[in-house]
């Protein structure tokens, strides 16, 4: 994520390449078909509920988890370039994760349980697994407090536009389709292959390795 300078951190991941990541693992492209299908039989009225229960719970968890986990990453001494290998590891994995999701099965529908359907919505829909350990990576490597500043508002940024797009989510899939949803999450997808291979190859060069 960056490499020490004597007397500065250069960040290899500038702001937009940090949005760039939290759009495609946190962001509305591949929650907007969950939330429509778990929301499909609701009034308006509901759905809007929804997406501003879901937004905020989401948004609470994860400004959790990036404080409390980067506090606990840097207790535990791990060097940069070890962080750096691991995140660019995470990252690699989960765009494997969504090029390969396109040939497998559609998951199968949330329960009706409005508690049980909130729940799914928020982890692991919008609140990805992996969407936490890029965070709490990326909040571990960061050596100022405008760069954490800047990490945690574009979370929050992110979930601001998840909360639009859930409460325009039937407008959005009228205009758009799953199937331009489909193939734009591809193409991010393999973007960020490029990216964490570009973070893995820093990570070795740091460690002496490459």
């Amino acid at each position: 994520m960056l490499q020490q300078a004597p007397h500065e951190a250069v960040y290899i991941l500038t702001t937009a390449n940090v949005m760039l990541l939290f759009f495609i693992m946190l962001g509305p492209v591949k929650i907007l078909a969950p939330f429509y299908r778990a929301t499909a039989t609701m009034e308006p009225k509901a759905v809007r509920r929804m997406a501003i229960k879901v937004a905020l719970i989401s948004a609470a968890t994860l400004l959790v988890a990036g404080l409390l986990g980067s506090a606990m990453m840097q207790k535990w001494r791990i060097t940069v370039p070890v962080m750096e290998l691991t995140g660019g590891i995470v990252f690699l994995l989960v765009a494997l994760k969504q090029v390969l999701e396109q040939y497998g099965d559609p998951p199968p529908p949330p329960t009706d349980a409005s508690e049980s359907r909130l729940m799914h919505l928020v982890f692991p829909v919008v609140v990805t697994p992996y969407g936490i350990a890029a965070l709490i990576a990326l909040m571990a490597l960061s050596t100022d407090a405008s760069r954490s500043t800047t990490l945690l508002v574009g979370v929050m940024a992110v979930m601001a536009i998840n909360l639009v797009a859930m409460m325009f989510v039937r407008q959005v899939m009228r205009g758009v389709g799953p199937l331009l949803l489909q193939i734009f999450g591809a193409v991010l997808a393999v973007q960020q292959v490029a990216l964490a291979l570009q973070l893995v190859v820093a990570a070795l060069k740091g460690m002496g390795v490459a």
